[in-house]
């Protein structure tokens, strides 16, 4: 094997497992170097645990492995990447080999065998598969196949050949054109085999799957899902019962069926791995009854050819551990002929359970460089004038939100939070959808790391451009419906632009429908708002009608994004990113950006740019002159914003060219005289809500220092 090609052996080669496992569980203890046996409080859960449990350990040279005694989790560092970062195996592998610079490549695996089967069913092949209710339309649908015989190497390299009989038939589970698996069930030797490159998150009958229905089923063998298909009930399988299931294939069942049931073999394995996986995804189990065990069956197919259905009086159903989540209650829901009392006192009660617990502040679902922005359940805006890159400002957080782990590319410092997956559902109102809605998303994808072609499960999108405007509300409200039916895990809606979405953005009722219609899916769903919408034309900032002064009071965080203006309050190339509303706490610095035509998207801006746009503005207020007028407008202690307005409009500039003086000033201990022409220094004070401004003489012992500055 090439010990340069990115593979499992190749990583454990390189590796040392016990760094490995430091590396990616050092966030959740913080207790220096992780040794065996230490336990710590399982990373895989919302909760901290009461006792903890999660342990590493070494089972041989280089073989850690981690377990939790209490829950069952087990697996080796590729089964901790996989769940801590929401991936596949092979997405595992190379997120390994970039966080320890292995600089291992890829490489195409080689096909290194052989196959002839057969093309039609004959009725000798059916035999074995009509015992269990399956027929040859069945087969073909899940690319099933009788196998004539096939060749592939051994161990030591060489070639050998298996042949088909009646004693022995074989069948194929055709996986891809260089992959199948062989199934021999009459074998003494071998029931199994995998020819050419085996997937590693292996499921059978998930493409056969419906798009929605009542139920779906998880179950523990390929012949069991054909079985259960054949009775009009969908299912799928992993390669094994004792498989880790990729968490967004569980997530998306949960979105499209009603009921995911786990339906395993009664054997010890069968029902030891059901509960492990019902209590790990909130999945209820369906317990076949003892007697099939007594009729020399295990499973579902073996059930169904004894004769029994699952209308059976003696299958159990059982539910998992309750999930500890308490869900806020829908108005329209419980709400009915204006009797909210029995909603108010439902509400009442929630409120007191959860007041009672220990409250933990809500992780964000996106930062700007360590900052959190966009939080769940949450309502949020961008807003700005006409022209300012709103929507590509918009289409940048998406493509950080569905951005690859693999993929290496600076999103304006914006990133996603790797422990919350989340599905994005972009809403435009706009663009045209011959070519500038269609590119936009195009360029979201490839920021994102994806192909124009794919179609990530995590990115949804749709226009309104074609529905009326009277009716767009109506639409909007059925797409919101239809993604809490279809996607599971948190869902962050973006309205582009918001005032399109309803028939009157200045008309109070409309505005309000609107706002109700998000603060209801907020509290009962997760399920979080990116709104964009206009600023009125002119010298305001003000966001268009009533809808936008709504929208501002309702916002969790409200984003501003406008060109910097130069002495002549004309438009440079500089733009800036303002923080108007934000409640995770302080606000954060103006943030500078501009547009690059060679990637037709936006860019951080450099510092030569920041800088010229900087000197431009202090054309209209130059320090010396912002000095006198300090001297003669601080008599006394005044209200910041009655200083920032009174300069503003003296040098006729923006109130945050100002503010920028006044810090300078403050910064630099510049000396200026007070109103009885002391030499002193402007100082800044917060008084609740408010800031004041003062000039505080300087002390004999500052005063060489502060004139030397």
């Amino acid at each position: 094997m090439n010990p340069d090609i990115l593979t499992k052996e190749n990583i454990l080669n390189k590796v040392n497992l016990q760094d490995a496992f430091n590396h990616y569980l050092q966030p959740y203890h913080k207790k220096g170097i992780l040794k065996q046996g230490k336990h710590i409080s399982n990373p895989f859960l919302a909760n901290k645990q009461k006792t903890p449990s999660f342990n590493i350990y070494n089972t041989g040279p280089n073989n850690w492995r981690f377990k939790d005694f209490a829950t069952g989790d087990e697996g080796s560092i590729f089964d901790l990447v996989m769940r801590l970062k929401q991936c596949d195996f092979k997405e595992a592998l190379m997120i390994i080999n970039k966080d320890f610079s292995l600089n291992l490549t890829y490489e195409t695996p080689r096909v290194d065998f052989d196959i002839q089967c057969k093309q039609q069913w004959q009725a000798i092949d059916l035999e074995y598969w009509l015992t269990y209710g399956i027929t040859a339309p069945i087969l073909k649908h899940f690319s099933v196949y009788p196998v004539e015989k096939y060749c592939r190497l051994n161990s030591q390299g060489k070639r050998i050949s298996f042949n088909s009989s009646s004693q022995n038939p074989m069948y194929g589970y055709k996986i891809s054109s260089d992959c199948y698996k062989i199934y021999c069930p009459l074998s003494a030797r071998f029931r199994f085999a995998w020819l050419g490159n085996k997937p590693e998150a292996y499921i059978f009958g998930y493409k056969q799957l419906p798009k929605t229905g009542n139920r779906v089923f998880i179950t523990g063998g390929e012949k069991d899902v054909l079985s259960l298909y054949a009775r009009n009930e969908p299912a799928i399988c992993f390669n094994s019962e004792t498989a880790n299931p990729p968490p967004k294939i569980i997530d998306n069942l949960k979105a499209r069926f009603k009921e995911v049931i786990v339906l395993y073999d009664i054997d010890h394995t069968g029902i030891s791995q059901s509960i492990k996986l019902s209590n790990n995804y909130g999945l209820q189990r369906m317990i076949l009854p003892e007697k099939l065990m007594e009729d020399k069956g295990k499973d579902i197919a073996d059930f169904y050819a004894l004769g029994y259905n699952l209308d059976a009086s003696d299958i159990k159903i059982e539910a998992s551990e309750p999930l500890p989540e308490i869900q806020l209650l829908s108005t329209k829901t419980l709400a009915k002929e204006n009797d909210y009392i029995p909603l108010l006192l439902k509400t009442q009660k929630v409120l007191t359970e959860r007041k009672a617990k220990l409250i933990h502040k809500v992780p964000p679902l996106l930062f700007h460089k360590d900052i959190g922005i966009l939080y769940p359940r949450t309502i949020n805006v961008i807003q700005g004038k006409a022209g300012v890159h709103k929507s590509r400002l918009a289409e940048t957080i998406c493509s950080a939100l569905i951005k690859k782990e693999s993929w290496d590319s600076d999103l304006l410092h914006f990133r996603k939070n790797a422990q919350q997956a989340v599905t994005i559902c972009y809403v435009d109102t706009e663009r045209n959808l011959t070519e500038q809605f269609p590119y936009a998303l195009q360029q979201i994808l490839k920021k994102a790391g994806h192909q124009r072609e794919d179609t990530p499960e995590d990115f949804d999108y749709i226009s309104l451009l074609q529905i009326p405007r009277k009716d767009r509300f109506s639409a909007l409200t059925s797409y919101i419906k239809r993604v809490k039916q279809m996607y599971a895990g948190h869902v962050i809606i973006i309205l582009d632009v918001i005032t399109d979405c309803i028939q009157d953005f200045n008309r109070s009722s409309d505005s309000m429908q609107l706002i109700d219609l998000m603060n209801d899916s907020i509290n009962s769903e997760d399920v979080t708002f990116l709104a964009l919408i206009h600023e009125n034309p002119g010298s305001t900032d003000k966001a268009r009608g009533h809808l936008g002064t709504e929208l501002l009071n309702k916002a969790t965080t409200a984003i501003q994004i406008g060109f910097e203006k130069d002495s002549n309050r004309r438009p440079t190339d500089l733009i800036v990113l303002n923080i108007l509303k934000f409640r995770g706490g302080r606000r954060p610095e103006p943030f500078y950006i501009k547009y690059c035509e060679q990637t037709n998207g936006l860019v951080e801006a450099d510092a030569d740019l920041i800088d010229e746009s900087a000197r431009s503005r202090r054309t209209k207020a130059d320090l010396f002159e912002i000095q006198q007028q300090i001297s003669r407008l601080l008599r006394s202690s005044i209200q910041g914003k009655t200083l920032v307005e009174e300069l503003a409009s003296y040098f006729d500039c923006s109130e945050r060219t100002i503010r920028e003086r006044l810090q300078e000033c403050i910064d630099k201990r510049i000396p200026i005289p007070n109103g009885k022409g002391i030499p002193s220094v402007l100082q800044k004070k917060k008084e609740g809500k408010e800031v004041f401004y003062s000039l505080a003489p300087i002390k004999r012992g500052q005063k060489q220092k502060t004139l030397e500055l």
